[in-house]
């Protein structure tokens, strides 16, 4: 099953354990969130509500888009998940103009993107690998 809409800008990512689908309307300049609970080859779409959608969106906007500067390029990117490591809160993040490319990592702090230390890094990518497998499948998928 395929499913489209009519605007470019929805966005599925993990906060709390719990999958989301993001959907942004410039047109309304309005955005709908809601749970997205699979179940073998069925996917239900919850609307969990504006408080909730309050609630997150102010958790997870500050640190949604960002760019990324490399030393190759200057890219856009988009949060993907957030999960907990070693007592801190990491955020996965993929390239919006490339999704299928490489995953980034962040610690998430203050509304902050901090660099995670060179010899945590790899431990970090196994730790996503592990709590969110099915996430890594989907994206060798798109």
């Amino acid at each position: 099953m395929n499913i489209r809409f009519s605007t470019p800008h929805q966005y599925v990512f993990i906060h709390e354990d719990v999958k989301h689908l993001l959907i942004l309307w410039s047109k309304e300049a309005k955005k709908q969130l809601f749970v997205v609970e699979e179940e073998g080859e069925c996917m239900t779409l919850t609307y969990p509500g504006e408080t909730y959608l309050e609630t997150v969106w102010a958790q997870v906007e500050p640190v949604f888009f960002r760019r990324l500067e490399t030393e190759e390029a200057d890219f856009p990117v988009v949060l993907g998940a957030t999960f907990h490591f070693r007592g801190q809160r990491i955020g996965m993040y993929y390239n919006r103009e490339q999704p299928s490319g490489p995953p980034y990592f962040f610690r998430l702090a203050d509304g902050e993107l901090k660099d995670i230390p060179d010899e945590e890094y790899e431990e970090v990518a196994r730790t996503f690998m592990n709590e969110f497998p099915e996430y890594i499948q989907e994206e060798k998928n798109s």
